[in-house]
């Protein structure tokens, strides 16, 4: 009786895995139907291929002139200061800064999905003062989130240029109520000590 029953639970066991052999060699069998269908669809359609696979990256020596499409709102970093001369007796503290993406429209919606903005904020013990330090867009938000469609162009089109602001003070208000401001490190005499915790 016992060999009966191993001999089904086997059999069934067998089955089973064939089966998902069977679904494993569809998936790739449509995955290259796919690419050839692609490929073929692009030599028919008379568009040259002119990708190369990886694309390689491109240097600039200089910020790149942004396309005259790309209007700003708002200006970049209105507030941007120079970063201060550290004197060498100073205690910098480091901390890390964080708030879901579009916080101010969605609430905490985007933290569940892990899409989060991040910056570093910098505290002086001698002078006292809070410097930020973050990254973030020149043409704002939704122009780099959302591709433009313009008549002219072929593909989607990306406002997408960013840069880093660093300014005076850390929105204390905002980062707590918001996400995270949480100090990690402490810079002092050319050493870092990391924050344990």
């Amino acid at each position: 009786m016992a060999q009966e029953v191993d001999t089904a639970q086997g059999a069934e066991m067998r089955r089973g895995a064939g089966a998902a052999r069977g679904r494993a060699s569809w998936c790739w069998a449509l995955a290259l139907l796919w690419l050839a269908a692609v490929q073929g669809w692009s030599r028919a359609s008379g568009i040259p291929s002119r990708r190369h696979w990886p694309v390689p990256y491109k240097r600039f020596d200089f910020r790149p002139k942004p396309d005259p499409y790309c209007q700003a709102k708002y200006t970049f970093c209105p507030t941007g200061s120079p970063i201060p001369v550290m004197e060498g007796d100073d205690d910098i503290e480091v901390f890390r800064l964080q708030a879901p993406v579009w916080e101010f429209k969605y609430g905490d919606l985007l933290e569940h999905l892990k899409i989060m903005h991040d910056a570093i904020g910098f505290r002086s013990t001698l002078t006292g003062k809070n410097y930020t330090m973050e990254w973030y867009e020149l043409f704002q938000l939704g122009n780099c989130t959302f591709p433009h469609l313009r008549p002219e162009m072929d593909a989607p089109f990306w406002c997408n240029q960013g840069a880093a602001c660093f300014f005076e003070g850390i929105d204390d208000v905002h980062w707590k109520e918001n996400g995270t401001l949480v100090q990690v490190a402490t810079i002092s005499d050319g050493e870092t000590e990391a924050q344990r915790g």
